[in-house]
C-alpha cells in the first residue's frame, strides 16, 4: 500500500481592526501616498480611529475617523485607494453626536469614487484651490470701478455698531452656505475670535458700507512674506464682489506681492461670484460627499 503523504497549505489571514499605533506595524509607501491630504492627520494623532485591514504586522489598507468642533454633527472619514467594501463598512458606523459622514477626495481619486459609490453617499460640494498671478486678474478685472465707500477691517474694528455687523454678517453667511453639514451655533463675538485668530490682514482686507450698513466683506490672509490668500467672503443684497476684489488686488500688488491663492466651494454663492473670473469649471476640484444616518 502506498504512503499517504499529508500537505498542509497555509493562508495568510488578515483582520480588520482598530489601531492604536501605527508605528507598531510595516505600511507600504504607496499606501502612504494615497494618504497624502490627509497623512498629517495621522502624524500629530489629529483624528479618533485609525482603521486598518491587518495581515501579519502589515497593514494592507487602512482608513482614517475624525471630527471637526466647527461642524459637530459630521463624522469625517478618509480611507487609502486599496480600501475594501468590508473596512468602509466599519468606518460608516456612527454614534452621537454624529448623525452624518463626509469624505472627501479630488474629483480624479477613481478608486476611492468607486468604492464610496457602492454607497448611499451623495456628492453635495465641490471645492477649487488655485493659485493666480495678480498682475493677470487685474488685466481681467480692469474695466472695473473700484467702490469708494470701503473700510479696512482695522477701521472696522474700531467702531463697534458695524464691527457687530460685520461678524454677524459673517456669522449668518457661513451658515448659510454649510447647510448640509451645519456649523456649530456661536455668538457674534466668537466668530470675531475666529477670525482674528485666521491671521487676516487688517489693512488689506475690505469691507464695504453703504448707508453706515456693512454690505459686503472680502478677508485675506498672509500664507508667508510672498504669498497671500483670499479667506472669507460675504455680502447681503445681491453686492457685486468683484469690484472689492479688484481694490484688495491691488492692494496687495502694491505691497510686492505677485500670487493669491482662492479656495471656493460651489455651496458659496458669495465666493461662487469669482468663478468666470478663476475659470473654475475648468480645474480639477476637491468633491465632498455626504452620507445621513436615516
Amino acid at each position: 500500500m502506498p504512503k499517504r503523504v499529508f500537505i498542509t497549505i497555509m493562508y495568510n489571514s488578515s483582520s480588520i481592526i482598530k489601531i492604536k499605533n501605527l508605528n507598531e506595524y510595516k505600511i507600504d509607501e504607496q499606501i502612504k501616498e494615497s494618504l497624502k491630504d490627509v497623512y498629517w492627520r495621522i502624524e500629530f494623532n489629529h483624528y479618533h480611529d485609525l482603521i486598518a485591514e491587518i495581515e501579519g504586522q502589515t497593514i494592507k489598507s487602512i482608513g482614517v475617523c475624525w471630527g471637526n468642533p466647527n461642524h459637530p454633527l459630521a463624522k469625517y472619514i478618509y480611507f487609502s485607494s486599496n480600501a475594501t467594501q468590508e473596512m468602509l463598512k466599519k468606518m460608516l458606523i456612527v454614534q452621537a453626536p454624529y448623525d452624518r459622514i463626509i469624505f472627501s477626495c479630488w474629483e480624479n481619486d477613481s478608486e476611492k469614487i468607486k468604492l464610496l459609490q457602492q454607497f448611499p453617499f451623495q456628492l453635495f460640494r465641490k471645492t477649487y484651490m488655485e493659485k493666480y498671478e495678480i498682475s493677470i486678474l487685474l488685466e481681467k478685472l480692469n474695466d472695473l470701478t473700484v467702490p469708494l465707500t470701503l473700510l479696512s477691517l482695522k477701521q472696522v474694528l474700531t467702531q463697534p455698531s458695524l464691527e457687530e455687523q460685520l461678524f454677524k454678517l459673517l456669522k449668518y453667511s457661513y451658515e448659510q452656505t454649510h447647510l448640509h453639514n451645519p456649523a456649530q451655533v456661536e455668538d457674534w463675538l466668537i466668530w470675531k475670535e475666529k477670525l482674528l485668530e485666521d491671521n487676516s490682514d487688517l489693512e488689506l482686507s475690505c469691507i464695504a458700507i453703504e448707508n453706515n450698513r456693512v454690505t459686503a466683506y472680502i478677508f485675506v490672509h498672509p500664507i508667508d512674506e510672498e504669498q497671500y490668500e483670499i479667506g472669507w467672503v460675504g455680502q447681503q443684497g445681491n453686492v457685486n464682489l468683484l469690484p472689492i476684489l479688484k481694490k484688495m488686488l491691488i492692494g496687495l500688488q502694491n505691497k510686492g506681492i505677485t500670487s493669491v491663492e482662492f479656495e471656493v466651494d460651489t455651496t458659496d454663492y458669495n465666493a461662487w461670484q469669482f468663478a468666470d473670473l478663476l475659470d473654475l469649471k475648468s480645474k480639477i476640484g476637491w468633491y465632498s460627499y455626504i452620507l445621513k444616518n436615516s
